[in-house]
């Protein structure tokens, strides 16, 4: 007779966001430019946040297709990367304050925030990184926040 290891089923999920990290020069029209490409292959843009230095700029964008959205800046040969952030569902006014107390008795730290173009169930959405997005999202579920992922645009 054999004997399996014990069946571990994965208690916890973490929702999550893609949002893809782009790399490109600060100069006038490049924005305008990417959108052009993305709206040629009808990738919808659900979210976006600019920063901008005196040469180069970080534009994150979140997309309704993650794998549309990724074969298409990969052939057009758009530098760059893919992480994982967080998005909360603002269900009243008080939401993200309540939301950055319950990070700060945490100890845990927003790196970045940005809202969403896309509404879930007529509410706004925060996308926000934090120093440990798995443990932010155990802290913030079990405090009954509304965390969303992919499915949920």
């Amino acid at each position: 007779m054999t004997m399996s290891g014990p069946q571990i089923e994965r208690a916890y999920e973490t929702p999550f966001i893609r949002q893809f990290n782009i790399f490109m020069p600060n100069r006038v029209g490049r924005l305008s430019e990417l959108l052009a490409v993305l709206d040629e292959a009808e990738v919808e843009v659900a979210g976006l946040s600019v920063v901008d230095s005196a040469d180069w700029a970080v534009v994150r964008m979140i997309f309704t297709d993650v794998g549309k959205a990724r074969a298409k800046l990969a052939d057009a040969g758009v530098a760059f990367t893919e992480s994982d952030v967080l998005a909360v569902a603002l269900h009243d006014i008080d939401t993200f304050s309540l939301l950055c107390k319950a990070l700060v008795a945490a100890e845990l730290n927003i790196q970045f925030a940005y809202p969403l173009f896309l509404r879930h169930n007529n509410y706004p959405v925060l996308v926000f990184h934090t120093d440990d997005h798995v443990l932010s999202a155990q802290l913030l579920t079990k405090r009954g926040f509304t965390l969303l992922d992919h499915e949920d645009m």
